[in-house]
């Protein structure tokens, strides 16, 4: 079996920056505690998520695959120890048409890796390897929390998606949501993932998100990011706005995004834009149907992709989903290819 580890995590400084992460939670943890009976190891908790995804694309075979198990630990001591890690295998086959069983490759990476410092009630300085505030999406990616098994071209394509650096939230209404985040990346992402599973890497990146509002009835959020790709000479500015509301009767979710894109490299046009409109409909006994459409034009595609979704979802319980997808794609396709697709996710 070949187990394939991204460069970087066989580097010294990633073996180096995790036992560094390590020692501050032991050397320092303990003595915030005074109670005998009590253990810093309470304040640490360990949890985790996987997805198995079948696919049956039109023009490619027929799979199985473990897309992620994904293992979080993280520990609450004080308003200076936070420490949060999140380790993921990703991509591991288990079975393809006319190929038969597989689970000969994976492929592991450090996805986030930071600490949470709370100067006050109302301001967090967030330092190391994060999930970038582009969009709701992005921040609660986990395969069980969201409604399809595709993710929407819009909301990760044209910006970072992580971010390796420092992060300063600030809460206006922390009841209704109202926040400001402002983030930095002076060098380039600690231990990315490869370009198969992303467009580019980046080498510096910053950018803001205001957060108008966020609770359990809907949520509005507008960010900016300028973003400077490595080993090429290229720079992106990008601005969204997403949106999110639930009623009684259904769950109407959307993004529009304009990335300016400016570059020495061979372009159709100097922008990508687009946006998506998504619905979920529940059903009964834990049932939803789930419709999307989205519209996308690539800088550096001839044609724009336009892409129709309808699907089910079995919801049991909040950690636990099933989704079954039919998806239509037409124009260019970046990857989310015309067919069916299924997956099972579940928190532990």
């Amino acid at each position: 079996m070949n187990i394939n580890v991204m460069p970087f995590s066989l580097n010294f400084h990633c073996h180096a920056l995790i036992r560094v992460f390590s020692l501050v939670i032991f050397c320092l943890a303990p003595p915030l505690y005074a109670d005998e009976t009590s253990s810093w190891l309470d304040a640490v908790t360990v949890s985790g998520y996987a997805k198995l995804v079948a696919s049956s694309p039109n023009r490619a075979p027929t799979a199985v695959e473990l897309d992620d198990l994904s293992l979080f630990v993280s520990g609450k001591f004080n308003r200076w120890l936070n420490p949060f890690l999140e380790a993921e295998a990703f991509k591991i086959p288990l079975w393809e048409e006319s190929k038969g069983a597989q689970f000969n490759s994976a492929q592991l990476v450090i996805e986030r890796l930071y600490n949470d410092i709370h100067i006050t009630d109302d301001d967090t300085l967030r330092a190391g390897k994060f999930l970038a505030p582009i969009n709701h999406w992005n921040i609660i990616h986990a395969a069980p929390l969201v409604w399809t098994t595709n993710r929407p071209v819009t909301s990760s394509y044209s910006r970072a998606n992580y971010v390796t650096g420092i992060n300063l939230r600030h809460d206006f209404d922390a009841l209704a949501g109202h926040a400001l985040e402002v983030y930095w990346q002076p060098v380039e992402e600690f231990n990315p993932k490869p370009l198969t599973e992303h467009e580019r890497h980046y080498q510096t990146v910053a950018g803001a998100r205001w957060i108008a509002h966020e609770d359990l009835d809907y949520y509005l959020g507008v960010s900016f990011q300028h973003a400077d790709v490595a080993h090429i000479n290229e720079t992106r500015n990008s601005i969204s706005i997403d949106g999110n509301w639930q009623h009684k009767w259904f769950e109407l979710e959307s993004e529009l995004l304009f990335t300016q894109v400016d570059t020495d490299q061979r372009h159709y046009r100097h922008h990508d834009w687009g946006g998506y409109v998504q619905m979920a409909v529940p059903l009964v006994n834990h049932f939803s149907l789930i419709g999307r459409y989205e519209h996308f034009e690539f800088a550096n595609k001839p044609a724009a992709t336009d892409t129709a979704l309808g699907g089910i979802v079995y919801r049991p319980v909040p950690r636990l989903s099933f989704k079954l997808e039919w998806q239509q794609t037409q124009g260019s396709v970046y990857q989310n290819q015309t067919g069916l697709y299924s997956s099972i996710a579940v928190l532990f």
